[in-house]
């Protein structure tokens, strides 16, 4: 199984005389396969592949989801946000992920999960950032 595991930043935390290194991750494409109300997550790894439709198409690597619950201050973006119908035009970095801002209700009501997101996850597991990608 291919995992993209990328340490993005380290925070040094002295807490009762000790060291505690708190420590984020990414994963920098995913596929989700399911959203909740209560803010669980779940996404496989995925593998971006040449295809004749589009050029290109982001395929699941796994069947077996991995489950993450929304940081309760985890921001949300997507290329177009998550409004339906959208109001806003397309919007990406130099990164090719979206920058529209979603809040986490109208992420939570979306119909179709943002395409091929970029993950972060805090040092205790929860996602605080999902980046969508724009795809046509």
């Amino acid at each position: 199984m291919r995992r993209w595991v990328w340490a993005t930043g380290a925070v040094v935390v002295a807490v009762a005389g000790g060291v505690v290194w708190q420590v984020t991750t990414t994963e920098w494409l995913t596929v989700i396969t399911a959203i909740h109300p209560d803010g669980t997550v779940e996404w496989v790894e995925g593998e971006s592949r040449h295809t004749e439709d589009n050029n290109s198409y982001t395929f699941p690597t796994s069947d077996k989801p991995h489950v993450a619950k929304l940081a309760d201050d985890a921001v949300i973006r997507t290329a177009f946000g998550c409004a339906t119908p959208t109001t806003r035009g397309l919007e990406l970095s130099l990164l090719g992920l979206g920058t529209v801002e979603c809040s986490r209700e109208e992420f939570l009501a979306m119909e179709y999960p943002p395409y091929a997101p970029r993950l972060t996850f805090n040092w205790r597991g929860e996602i605080t950032e999902i980046a969508g990608r724009y795809h046509p």
